[in-house]
């Protein structure tokens, strides 16, 4: 299925896929469907991950396989390249992640994911040792600080809005081995365009451990998105999706 045919300048739901045990990315793949009708959705991934054609086919989903890492590229700097990939092929696009599960009816998308959602606003940096990943965003965080840069915490595990014209504005020399992606592109866009930041509040919910509870305890809230973590029950989690959707790969729209 050919981009320029699917996509007709649409900005696609662009997610970076590798398999994983369970894999939710067909419940998240039909709550979109459910929820945006036929909005186009691309897979990055490598040819060995691709889902079964079949199921590619019928929830009409393209796929870009035809890119690959630099050599020894750290986890930080294989998100950049993840972009890099998107802007060759898009103008822009929503940068969506397989633990995202939409929760109702957008009307502009678009418009929707480019809103200027953070987690918190700007605060000292927590004064113990830090995860690897939390040493990261810290340090991106204290890079803008540096510049006099705003730096809310802007990682909200939410869809992104992101441009090609905006990446590529990104100065050359910083250093994409250290800067997270996502807190880097967001605070230098809304940087210079002076967006005004707020709260993410209940736009999401999210369940990082224990017990997941039923879709409908989400649905009849306010949030538009649910995203989870690690350490959830995946017991209960495949029972609460599958009241909903198909958790297969063989699942079909219908």
């Amino acid at each position: 299925m050919s981009h320029s045919t699917l996509f007709q300048g649409q900005a696609p739901i662009a997610i970076s896929y590798r398999p994983k045990t369970p894999d939710y990315l067909p419940v998240v793949v039909a709550a979109i469907r459910r929820f945006l009708g036929d909005w186009p959705i691309v897979l990055l991934t490598e040819a060995r991950h691709l889902p079964p054609q079949a199921w590619l086919d019928a929830w009409r989903i393209a796929t870009i396989t035809d890119w690959a890492h630099s050599h020894n590229a750290n986890k930080v700097l294989r998100l950049w390249e993840h972009q890099a990939v998107f802007a060759a092929h898009f103008e822009r696009w929503i940068w969506w992640h397989d633990d995202m599960l939409l929760l109702r009816e957008v009307h502009d998308p678009v418009a929707e994911f480019a809103v200027a959602r953070v987690r918190q606003l700007p605060r000292p940096r927590p004064n113990k040792k830090l995860s690897n990943w939390h040493g990261w965003l810290w340090n991106t965080l204290d890079f803008f600080d540096s510049l006099s840069v705003p730096a809310p915490n802007p990682v909200c595990h939410i869809p992104r809005l992101i441009e090609r014209r905006v990446l590529r504005s990104l100065p050359a020399n910083w250093n994409r081995q250290r800067l997270l992606f996502e807190p880097t592109y967001l605070l230098w866009h809304w940087h210079q365009t002076g967006n005004a930041v707020q709260r993410v509040g209940e736009f999401r919910q999210c369940v990082f451990s224990g017990e997941m509870p039923p879709l409908a305890q989400f649905e009849t809230s306010s949030s538009t998105i649910l995203n989870w973590g690690r350490k959830i029950d995946h017991g209960s989690t495949q029972r609460a999706f599958a009241a909903r959707y198909a958790l297969g790969f063989d699942g079909v729209p219908g």
